[in-house]
């Protein structure tokens, strides 16, 4: 039987939020030098936000490789490979967030979750459904919440 592998937009949250808040700063200290009406800066700003969101996204994928094997979990991405025990899971929980997901793995000896942030901003559909399956079919509880 093959190893099962999924893909998984993944997004480096820490570097997404610098860019983001730090473009919004930079159009605000632009426009905020324009000799225009106060209206108008409002209104540039907030124009500048779906570029700044479009751009920040772009700029801090990470997408992210799954695969799980009979006793291991392997998640490889941009910034490095975790891998873990499916026996030390305690439980998954996915949160839906405004852009994505927030997937946390608590483990049974650990009281620290591993967090991997899911993109939906400008992605094509990927395997979340099917690995939340693998997970359930190998008797792992998962919460939606």
């Amino acid at each position: 039987m093959s190893t099962p592998t999924f893909h998984i937009a993944t997004l480096h949250r820490g570097r997404f939020m610098l860019l983001l808040l730090a473009g919004v700063c930079l159009i605000t200290a632009f426009v905020s030098r324009m000799p225009i009406q106060e209206i108008a800066k409002i209104l540039a700003v907030l124009i500048s936000l779906p570029f700044l969101i479009f751009l920040s996204t772009k700029w801090s994928k990470a997408p992210s490789v799954w695969t799980i094997n009979q006793e291991k979990v392997t998640v490889e991405s941009g910034t490095g490979t975790d891998t873990f025990m499916l026996g030390d899971i305690k439980y998954i929980r996915n949160l839906p967030r405004s852009g994505g997901n927030l997937l946390m793995i608590f483990f049974h000896k650990e009281k620290a979750p591993r967090r991997y942030w899911r993109n939906k901003l400008f992605q094509q559909a990927d395997d979340l459904d099917a690995l939340i399956h693998a997970f359930r079919q190998r008797g792992i509880e998962y919460y939606y919440m």
